[in-house]
């Protein structure tokens, strides 16, 4: 009987992509059968990928247990030791993370100072480019005036001269 890589996945309990990685393998390889572009697996194969897993899940049991035990075998006061140990790094990381925080804040907080000043400093820039502005308008106007006094006492001097 053949079936599809997700038939025997079901069937043997684990996923589709442990079924193709086990046909990847060389001694399996040969027994694939392609139907239709899928690869399908017969008996035979579907015995040998079964086998192999029950012998990769004995190995599995085994090392379970014997975690299992060892941690049982831990006391209550190594936890214990094992919690503080934790927590106080914890604590000293969480400091550190503060001193950070800190830092940053000193930092945004300097930068603000500085745009701030650089902020007045272009408020009297164009301060002072306008004061030089009126300035200016000042003594155009002034030299207009003298101009003009000029003339009019060179047209004062003409009419007493004749």
């Amino acid at each position: 009987m053949l079936r599809t890589v997700e038939e025997t996945a079901i069937e043997l309990g684990v996923s589709k992509t442990t079924i193709y990685n086990k046909l990847k393998l060389k001694q399996y390889k040969c027994k694939i059968v392609k139907k239709q572009g899928k690869s399908m697996v017969d008996d035979s194969l579907f015995n040998l990928i079964k086998e192999s897993l029950k012998v990769k899940n004995i190995v599995e049991n085994e090392e379970i247990d014997s975690d299992v035990n060892e941690e049982i075998s831990i006391d209550r006061e190594g936890l214990f030791n094992l919690n503080q140990e934790l927590i106080e790094n914890l604590l000293d990381q969480l400091k550190e993370k503060d001193k950070q925080i800190a830092e940053l804040h000193k930092l945004i907080e300097n930068s603000q100072v500085l745009l701030k000043e650089e902020q007045k400093k272009s408020e009297q820039q164009l301060y002072l480019a306008e004061h030089f502005e009126e300035v200016d308008n000042k003594l155009q106007d002034l030299r207009e005036k003298m101009e003009q006094r000029k003339n009019d006492k060179k047209s004062f001097f003409k009419i007493f001269s004749n």
